[in-house]
């Protein structure tokens, strides 16, 4: 059985992450997307529409140097939402802290198969959070 559009479609928005073409990751996600940011940091909370999403991954990039990678396992989709399993990890340029961490990224997709609302949900949030937070 062939993988559901939507799965190829979220693929497809990893990679451009991984490459670090911001543009082509916004053009996955709604115009009125809501982003849920795990944690207690600068960050932390709901980020609204695709320029809310874009103060998200440039941050992050910003402080992994440009190190944060995506090492995709599964994304399971249908018409109305996906399930994205990988594994994050980066090097937090301001002190060479490391994150090594397997998530789960749940999404609800919209009829054109953008992203209207993403959770993201790391195994160790301590850890998670605690690499982007400083700590």
């Amino acid at each position: 059985m062939s993988p559901h559009p939507n799965a190829i479609r979220i693929r497809q928005i990893y990679q451009a992450l991984g490459a670090g073409d911001v543009g082509a990751v916004l053009e996955g996600f709604a115009a009125d997307t809501l982003f849920h940011m795990p944690g207690s940091g600068e960050l932390a909370g709901d980020h609204k529409g695709r320029d809310g999403v874009a103060k998200v991954v440039t941050h992050l990039m910003g402080i992994s140097g440009g190190t944060m990678a995506f090492e995709v396992h599964g994304v399971y989709a249908d018409a109305d939402h996906a399930a994205v399993h990988l594994r994050e990890t980066a090097t937090r340029a301001a002190d060479g802290a490391v994150l090594d961490v397997e998530e789960v990224h749940l999404l609800a997709l919209d009829a054109d198969g953008r992203i209207r609302e993403f959770w993201d949900l790391p195994a160790d949030p301590d850890a998670h959070n605690g690499f982007f937070e400083g700590r």
